[in-house]
This record gives C-alpha cells, sequence and structure tokens, in this order.
C-alpha cells in the first residue's frame, strides 16, 4: 500500500491529476517516476486475499509461528495483547466488541489456510476425502469429510465420542496422508 500512495504522490508531485492518469515525466537529472494507469478510471477493489499470506501444507510449525507473527503484531497494535505470551490461550483480556474490531482491522494479516484445503478451492472436498482414505487404509476408523463452521469442509475425527486413540492415529498419519493426496 506504502508504494502505492508513494506513486500517487509523486504523480500529484509533477503536477498531473487527471481522470485518466496515464503517465508522469521528470526532468532528464532528475530520478525516474513510475507511470500510473488507472485503465477504466475506477479504483480497483481492495483485494485482501492477494494481501494475505498462504499455508503450505509442508509448513513446520516455526514456518506457522512466523506466518502469524504479522497477525499477532497487528492485534497488539491494536491493543490485544499477544495471548500466546500470557502462555493461555483462553484469557481473554479485553471485551468481544474490542477484539472484534481489532480482528477487522487485522483480518488482511491472517493467514489463508493451505490452497488443499481453502473453501475457495473447487477441489478441496475430494483432496479431503482422498486425506480421509488414506487415513482409513492406516486404521483411523473414526475420520470423516464433514461440513466446516465457516463453509467449505474440514475432516471430523474421533467420531461423536470424540475417540482420543483414534484422534492420536489419525493425528499421527495426518501430515504423511495430505502429501499423499495433494500428490494425486
Amino acid at each position: 500500500m506504502t508504494g502505492r500512495w508513494g506513486a500517487v504522490r509523486a504523480v500529484m508531485g509533477c503536477g498531473l491529476v487527471a481522470v485518466a492518469l496515464v503517465s508522469c515525466s521528470a526532468p532528464e537529472d532528475g530520478p525516474e517516476v513510475a507511470s500510473l494507469s488507472t485503465g477504466t478510471g475506477q479504483a480497483p477493489a481492495a483485494s485482501t486475499e492477494r494481501e494475505r499470506p498462504r499455508e503450505r501444507l509442508d509448513m513446520t510449525s516455526e514456518d506457522l509461528e512466523a506466518l502469524q507473527r504479522p497477525y499477532w503484531k497487528c492485534m497488539g497494535e491494536q491493543g490485544i495483547p499477544d495471548k500466546r505470551a500470557m502462555g493461555d490461550l483462553s484469557v481473554v483480556p479485553e471485551g468481544d466488541e474490542r477484539i472484534a474490531a481489532a480482528e477487522a482491522a487485522c483480518a488482511h494479516t491472517v493467514p489463508l489456510p493451505p490452497w488443499e484445503k481453502d473453501p475457495a478451492n473447487p477441489e478441496s472436498h475430494a483432496f479431503l476425502v482422498r486425506v480421509v482414505d488414506c487415513l482409513r487404509g492406516k486404521g483411523v476408523v473414526k475420520v470423516e469429510v464433514v461440513p466446516g463452521e465457516s463453509g467449505g469442509h474440514t475432516i471430523a475425527m474421533g467420531g461423536a465420542e470424540n475417540d482420543s486413540e483414534q484422534v492420536g492415529l489419525a493425528l499421527g498419519h495426518m501430515s504423511e496422508c495430505e502429501a499423499e493426496a495433494s500428490r494425486r
């Protein structure tokens, strides 16, 4: 965003403000100024999806932590402390309204799920079915693809009684099965 506004200031500095802005030229011995093209004459819609980082299936816990740092930094800037640093993820330090406002302000920094699991991917359901098939082949009986809370689908482990042995077995083979499912 800084680059775009810097270019706009440079164009305004050249004194060329018009409905259809095409370019800005600088004196021959001055620094070059980038050209701007407005295309349709309308400002492009902001796309937070393009700005958001994306998780990958092969990320380590350290990789995921690094990917989440901008979110926690943003939340801190909004006055919401990093709950992980406090050692208790269940602690809610502020009222729900304040947290909701901070989350809205920081939404552009929340990592997207791996493309294979993203509800925006029309193949994500088929990927999850392949993962479940692989898990069943490894002896996990209580596992299925279910509708996700915020759209798309997810994998439910442990059955209705939340069988911890089945959950542990599924989690133990999850990375292997995701890798296998992504190769198909």
